[in-house]
Parts: structure tokens; C-alpha cells; sequence
């Protein structure tokens, strides 16, 4: 373990070295690796998501299955069209499209209701005490 993080410590003041310090073995006297200069900036790192909080980041994956699910129910419902058109009245053909279509729409109506679901899971989790509210906004 400890060797591990020599190496990655040591890659790390290298780096730092690199972008315009002065050595790593303390050319001025230091025992190298605590030198900073006063020059250097470090690169701020933009947060992609553009969330704050676990609350924001969830509800941002729902608004993507939705938009996702949505276009799936679409191609799904005109698919099974097609299937109710090709079964030409056999009655088998017929049950298997109409159970094809109900499932279709009771997940199209989960998928809906999908934010209400995050927000009773998120809800339920808080009341019951195994969540703390802070962790889900901690504005």
C-alpha cells in the first residue's frame, strides 16, 4: 500500500515539476516536492452536469429516460400497429398484439410518472431517517 502511494505521489510532484518548477531534487535548498510557485495556476475543473446535488442529478437520468422511453413507446406503438394489421382477424395473432400494446402502456405510464416515483423514494427515504436531507440538496 505504501508503495502504491510513493508512486503516485511521486508522479504527482513530477507533474507539478514539469509545468515550471524549479527541480525536484530542492535546488534551492528545500528537500523538493514542497516547493510551490507563486506563478503556477492549476486548471479549475467545470462541473459537466451542471447539478448541485444528488436530487438534481437523479431527476436530470429521469428527464433521460423519459426523452429516451418516450421514443421507444412511439416506435413500440407502431409496431404493434403493424402487428394488430398483419394478424388479418387470427384471433391468436390478435391477443398476442393487444398484450404487446398493454404492456406498452402500462410502462409508458411508468415511465411518465417517473419523477413521482424519485420523489416518494426520496421522500420515504428522509421520514424513515436513512437519508440525510442535506445529501439530497444541500443548498
Amino acid at each position: 500500500m505504501m508503495l502504491v502511494m510513493l508512486l503516485v505521489v511521486s508522479s504527482v510532484v513530477y507533474a507539478a515539476n514539469e509545468q515550471g518548477g524549479s527541480g525536484g531534487t530542492g535546488e534551492q535548498g528545500g528537500s523538493g516536492g514542497t516547493q510551490t510557485t507563486q506563478n503556477q495556476t492549476l486548471p479549475k475543473i467545470s462541473n459537466p452536469l451542471h447539478a448541485d446535488s444528488i436530487q438534481e442529478i437523479i431527476l436530470l437520468a429521469v428527464d433521460i429516460a423519459i426523452y429516451v422511453g418516450t421514443a421507444f413507446a412511439i416506435l413500440a406503438i407502431i409496431f404493434v400497429g403493424f402487428q394488430f394489421v398483419a394478424a388479418q382477424g387470427n384471433e391468436e395473432k390478435l391477443k398476442d398484439a393487444k398484450k404487446w400494446f398493454f404492456y406498452i402502456i402500462i410502462g409508458f405510464a411508468i415511465l411518465i410518472s417517473a419523477k413521482v416515483i424519485v420523489e416518494i423514494v426520496k421522500t420515504t427515504l428522509i421520514q424513515s431517517g436513512v437519508v440525510n436531507e442535506s445529501v439530497w440538496n444541500p443548498k
